[in-house]
């Protein structure tokens, strides 16, 4: 019996570590074991050196190794209003939205020490100053509709720097202090006030012309006149004859545009 049991004890023993070597293997291992998402690529550093890139799917990142996700979807950034000053020196608040996709994960993760995100926020911001400082007041205004074009041409070198493509940018807002836009709008109702002046002016100018032109035609034929006359004095369709006043006592007398009509009035 007491040879049996020095014989079971060392199998037990190195029964004991064999499992205690396995399990530790399998934790190495499982640890070792990382999945990166659809969407995202990996960046491996071992020992703090760039090893290499990886796409989706289950990877085996070894001890001393880390590995970085990027998201390399589609990003949208927002940067809120901000003051900025225009070319003629006028304060007004402007607020972008940006689209942008990171083309070269390790570029922008290694570019900039505050992270691709801060820096590409702070490029949005210089361009929308730099957008604003380009025109007037009044120049920004009427060619609102180019601002997004030029936001995007300025800020697409410094989101190129951070390895990311910038794919559209928008001038979201673009607002007045109160005492602008109150400047502003007085600037418009007097414009439209001319306007509606010199429209005036223009009606009064052509009556007067078709008048001269008239009195001209009745100076050198009076007979225009009586016709004009007689077609004063003719009824319209379902109006009664206009009335005839005569003076030197003659009385009033209705006056008939229609011989029939006058017939009828003497039978009756």
């Amino acid at each position: 019996m007491q040879a049996d049991g020095e014989l079971i004890t060392p199998l037990t023993i190195l029964l004991a570590v064999t499992i205690a070597v396995a399990i530790y293997a399998w934790t190495v291992i499982s640890r070792a074991q990382t999945v990166v998402p659809e969407g995202f690529r990996g960046v491996i550093y071992k020992d703090g050196k760039f090893l290499r890139e990886v796409g989706p799917g289950r990877h085996w990142i070894f001890p001393r190794s880390t590995l970085k996700l990027v998201n390399v979807n589609e990003i949208a950034i927002t940067v809120p209003s901000q003051e900025v000053l225009s070319q003629d020196r006028l304060a007004l608040r402007m607020s972008a939205i940006v689209v942008l996709k990171i083309r070269d994960p390790r570029k922008a993760l290694e570019t900039s020490a505050e992270g691709y995100y801060n820096a590409i926020y702070r490029a949005i911001q210089l361009a929308l100053r730099d957008v604003a400082a380009a025109g007037s007041l009044e120049t920004l205004l009427d060619e609102r509709a180019d601002l997004d074009e030029r936001l995007l041409k300025l800020a697409a070198p410094g989101c190129e720097a951070q390895g990311c493509e910038l794919l559209r940018a928008n001038v979201r807002d673009l607002m007045m202090p109160a005492e602008i836009r109150r400047i502003a709008t007085e600037a418009a109702r007097a414009k439209l006030e001319a306007a509606a002046s010199l429209e005036r002016a223009r009606g009064e100018q052509a009556t007067l012309r078709s008048l001269n032109n008239a009195a001209r035609l009745l100076k050198g034929n009076p007979e225009l006149m009586n016709l004009r006359v007689l077609q004063a004095l003719s009824a319209g369709n379902g109006k009664s004859a206009p009335t005839l006043i005569l003076s030197g006592g003659a009385g009033i007398l209705p006056v008939q545009s229609n011989p029939s009509d006058a017939a009828q009035d003497e039978e009756n």
